[in-house]
């Protein structure tokens, strides 16, 4: 029997995950809602400089990947291109989806420049 929506019930801790991985933003563009194509956010695109966290399964990284968070109500044009660096998310959320369940949708209610070398380490 095939049951119908399991993914309800699945929860992905997106704090621990952030937790040993440095992320560095690259580029913010203007998020826009799928169906009324209004401006709803913007998209950070970002990539895990560095990964600590030690997986269950051994000599798994996700070190070098991109991956686009989303800040509902921010606009991408109000940050400061000139600021580059690593960031640090507040409150993230994320939902794992796709046929093999490696696929992250994350959103934040926003994020903050980190000064000091190493990010979130």
């Amino acid at each position: 029997m095939a049951l119908k929506s399991l993914r309800e019930f699945l929860k992905f801790d997106a704090v621990s995950f952030f937790k040993s991985k440095q992320l560095l933003l690259m580029r913010e563009t203007p998020w826009t809602d799928y169906d009324s194509g209004k401006e709803v956010g913007a998209k950070l695109k970002v990539i895990i400089w560095t990964d600590d966290t030690k997986y269950a399964k051994e000599g798994v990284s996700n070190e070098g990947l991109e991956m686009d968070i989303k800040v509902p109500g921010l606009k991408a044009e109000d940050i400061d291109r000139n600021n580059r660096g690593f960031i640090r998310l507040s409150n993230p959320t994320g939902v794992v989806y796709g046929e093999f369940q490696n696929e992250l949708s994350i959103k934040a209610d926003g994020f903050e420049f980190i000064k000091e070398q190493g990010g979130e380490k």
